[in-house]
């Protein structure tokens, strides 16, 4: 059923009854249980006049607590009013955060700054309740419409892939620089620039899945591709990449020369589809999991465990909101959810995660928290777009320009604050035979070169010496 992706997220994401996620649950369902149960009810006692008077009730009560927010006294230093209806609206008051994203699409508002600088002190001229646009993006989950985002059938991803991602590579080039990485980066010396972080990453996750030359690897959610060419130049690995963007596919091949000649390959799929008998040593999936959605995500697993190797390795990365999120987190997720990736229902707190690896049949080796690397890989691409933004502003509408800034201004600063984070989990199949010993070399300073190591040679089976 399509409400339970983001009631279950809203579930997932609380420790308590009384948190943000469970009180947005209560509030929307109760009201709508109460409107209709209370509508029925006059209906039935013959009065059906007065049949719609809950809901107007509920409604009139709600938007008297929307329309008297607290004071703001130092709104007009972080932003001005282009309309004089919204500065009628709401001048002096904090705003709601997704009032404040549509009057800034609708560029009804400006800031006086630099977005991020002004996002910095959101606190002083934002608050975090629900307001109706939100309301309203959260009812249509629970039934099947076009706003629907919480299906997740073939056509519907198709859809909401090319959507995001088929928008136009110049577009994307645009703030994540020259590799063309849409991931988090990992941030190792003072020296580092964005592109010296995003291959630190990708050394990190070819070390994790101790490729080696030869083996057969597979990206899921392979991007732009740069991961697979990474792994085939470092590595020497023969890797397919699988995506649903025609135009990541596209400037995939364009970029790896390697393409079609055995080395790499690119794949036009959705994962559901990759060929059962295809066997890799090692699969990676790199912030694609989040797309899958909750209800899918055994199938997701299977799927991996059907296309791994037994003696192979599977790399997820994954970013997700925090468990116990307070209104200032959920305010940044719903717009995330509604504007930026709209099927990306499985962005929960780690646990989730590790429950549904292990209930896969999955053990896990290893853990790492990469979310301060990926407020570090948003500013940089902030300020990539910043920069880049002018000349774009002919081909591209200025309220999708104005989105941009605003989604990269805010998720750096919400991985900041550990609103979300971003996990990197190395796995293999929970099997008795699986040679652990290989884990040794990931896992400590003190391992020598393969094979000469002590302490590995003594963690193997007799079979693997």
């Amino acid at each position: 059923m399509p409400a339970n992706e983001k009631v279950a997220l809203a579930m997932l994401l609380s420790r308590n009854w009384s948190d943000p996620g469970n009180m947005l649950n209560i509030g929307i369902i109760g009201s709508i249980v109460t409107s209709i149960a209370g509508g029925v009810a006059l209906f039935k006692a013959d009065k059906k006049w007065a049949a719609p008077l809950p809901l107007f009730g509920i409604m009139g009560l709600y938007e008297m607590k929307h329309r008297f927010t607290e004071k703001a006294p130092l709104q007009s230093k972080y932003i001005s009013f282009k309309s004089k209806g919204a500065e009628k609206r709401w001048g002096g008051r904090k705003i709601p955060a997704a009032t404040l994203t549509t009057l800034y699409l609708d560029d009804e508002i400006e800031f006086n700054m630099d977005v991020l600088e002004a996002l910095d002190n959101i606190d002083d001229f934002v608050c975090y309740m629900p307001s109706w646009p939100t309301i309203k993006f959260l009812i249509n989950q629970l039934y099947p419409n076009s706003g629907n985002s919480s299906l997740k059938d073939k056509k519907t991803t198709k859809r909401e892939i090319a959507d995001h991602y088929d928008r136009g590579n110049d577009f994307f080039n645009a703030f994540l620089g020259e590799r063309m990485v849409y991931t988090s980066a990992v941030f190792e010396n003072d020296d580092d620039t964005l592109e010296s972080a995003q291959d630190n990453k990708m050394r990190k996750i070819c070390e994790k899945l101790r490729l080696k030359p030869g083996d057969k690897m597979l990206d899921i959610g392979c991007g732009w591709g740069t991961l697979v060419g990474y792994a085939n130049k470092h590595f020497q690995t023969k890797t397919t990449g699988v995506t649903l963007s025609k135009e990541g596919a596209k400037w995939s091949r364009e970029h790896n020369p390697g393409c079609g000649q055995g080395s790499c390959d690119f794949l036009v799929t959705d994962y559901r589809d990759i060929p059962e008998t295809e066997k890799f040593n090692a699969i990676s999936s790199v912030e694609m999991a989040e797309h899958v959605g909750l209800a899918n995500f055994q199938t997701y697993l299977n799927k991996v465990k059907t296309n791994l190797e037994d003696d192979g390795a599977f790399y997820i990365q994954v970013a997700g909101l925090r468990k116990g999120s307070d209104w200032k987190d959920i305010a940044w997720g719903l717009f995330m959810g509604e504007y930026i990736f709209p099927g990306a229902d499985a962005s929960t707190p780690l646990n989730w995660y590790i429950l549904q690896l292990e209930q896969a049949g999955l053990e896990v080796e290893s853990i790492e928290n990469v979310g301060i690397h990926y407020s570090l890989t948003l500013h940089e691409w902030y300020k990539n777009w910043m920069k880049n933004e002018p000349s774009l502003s002919s081909k591209y509408p200025g309220s999708l320009c104005r989105l941009w800034r605003l989604f990269l201004a805010w998720s750096t600063i919400a991985s900041r604050r550990g609103t979300a984070t971003c996990w990197m989990i190395c796995c293999h199949k929970q099997l008795d035979q699986f040679d652990r010993s290989k884990m040794i070399k990931n896992q400590g300073s003190m391992c020598g070169k393969p094979g000469s190591n002590k302490w590995t040679d003594a963690a193997k089976f007799q079979q693997f010496k």
